[in-house]
């Protein structure tokens, strides 16, 4: 277990390189108050140990012993909660830092690239410090392309011998995109279902959404689907968002409960994104798609919270601060805004324990200066993160995740 000042160093292109072997076998924080995420609340006055990359005991500071050669952090007046967990990134290797900076230490890439496997391998590898990558498949739509590495289904028949490719190349979640056809998507279910692979993304613009819920769908991305189906014109994204009719949202929120399909309704960026509408539409979008999610979370339909950075509209890192505070604007406590980026996203990435602090969890961990359940302000700087068996401390994230000076 390294400290980055000893075992690591910064360099000015934003890259954080792990160089030497860890220093510190196990890190243990010191009377702090741990918000577990698994329930409310917070469990004051704690020793929390990790050792491999796992949390391996949690108790009372007065009775919990500290293993000799231990890195000892202090959490005396400050909250370890596990690291963040944005749903629904395109990552950069240049946006790593800021990601880090923001507490987010695992991330799931919604556009799988030959880049993205070389990051996975530099980052289990010990090589680059940054977040656990998992990360879905390149997309397949119909031509043109609308991304890099698309593959393309133009005609069903093409629909197994791409997804056998796809699983051919290591990808176990297929990213399914906007423009295909509803014959090619039925093709392309049906490979998946015979593979025993997953497949999640948009619903197609050709796919009703009551198709999309019935045949297994891990996720669907931005309410896709969702806006055609409440919109009085049949409008997509945000201009369906514009005109809806919320007489139709109760059907729809059952029949997403019965499916157990998650969603990643990317809210920050849809407001961002309405506003070219202006503001009027842009109030009837936001308030709208608020009272929608608002409705999924109280019948118990799984949501995670997600960002789409790495496209130019939203900032790495900083922006998941921004999508949670869009879920407490549409009724959600802090603490259930939290969930939608920690225990959650864990669930939906079949990742036992991820997004929780428990015995055998994974250490990936994020201290703060106060409880982000009382004030998500707190996530704005971290007083440091455990990750990888890396402890970073917040004034190298915020170095790390500034700008290079221009020479």
């Amino acid at each position: 277990m390294a400290l980055l000042s000893s075992a690591c160093r910064l360099l000015p292109a934003a890259l954080i390189l792990c160089l030497g072997p860890p220093q510190y076998p196990t890190a243990a924080f010191i009377d702090v108050s741990v918000l577990t995420m698994d329930q409310p609340g917070l469990l004051e006055h704690q020793t929390v140990i990790a050792t491999d990359g796992r949390v391996v005991a949690i108790g009372p500071v007065r009775s919990m012993p500290v293993p000799s050669g231990a890195l000892r952090i202090s959490g005396r007046g400050r909250t370890l909660m596990p690291g963040l967990i944005d749903a629904h990134v395109h990552l950069k290797t240049a946006d790593v830092p800021a990601y880090l900076a923001s507490g987010i230490l695992t991330v799931r890439n919604m556009w799988g690239h030959p880049g993205i496997t070389r990051l996975q391998a530099e980052i289990s590898g010990s090589r680059l410090v940054g977040p656990t990558i998992y990360s879905l498949s390149p997309g397949l739509d119909a031509s043109p392309p609308s991304w890099p590495y698309t593959q393309f289904v133009d005609d069903a028949a093409q629909a197994d011998s791409v997804v056998a490719a796809q699983q051919a190349a290591g990808w176990t979640t297929i990213k399914v995109y906007q423009r295909l056809s509803a014959a090619a998507f039925d093709s392309i279910v049906a490979s998946v279902r015979r593979r025993h692979l997953l497949f999640a993304g948009h619903v197609p613009t050709a796919v009703p959404i009551q198709r999309a819920l019935t045949v297994g769908m891990e996720s669907i991305e931005h309410y896709t689907g969702y806006d055609r189906a409440v919109s009085r014109s049949g409008n997509q994204g945000t201009f369906g968002w514009a005109d809806a009719d919320t007489s139709r949202f109760g059907p729809l929120v059952e029949a997403t409960v019965r499916s157990g399909t998650w969603n990643c309704p990317t809210m920050a960026i849809n407001t961002m994104l309405s506003a070219r509408q202006g503001p009027e539409a842009q109030q009837r979008v936001v308030q709208n798609r608020r009272l929608f999610t608002r409705a999924l979370h109280e019948h118990g339909a799984r949501l995670v919270a997600g960002t789409d950075a790495g496209i130019g509209f939203t900032a790495p890192g900083t922006s998941l601060l921004d999508e949670l505070m869009e879920f407490v604007a549409a009724g959600f406590t802090n603490w259930e805004a939290l969930r939608l980026a920690t225990v959650e996203p864990g669930r939906l990435l079949r990742v036992p324990q991820l997004g929780t602090i428990a015995i055998g969890a994974p250490a990936e961990l994020l201290l703060l200066s106060g409880n982000p359940a009382d004030d998500l302000g707190v996530l704005r700087k971290p007083v440091g993160v455990l990750l990888h068996g890396t402890w970073i401390d917040g004034t190298a994230l915020a170095n790390a995740a500034q700008p290079a000076s221009p020479p």
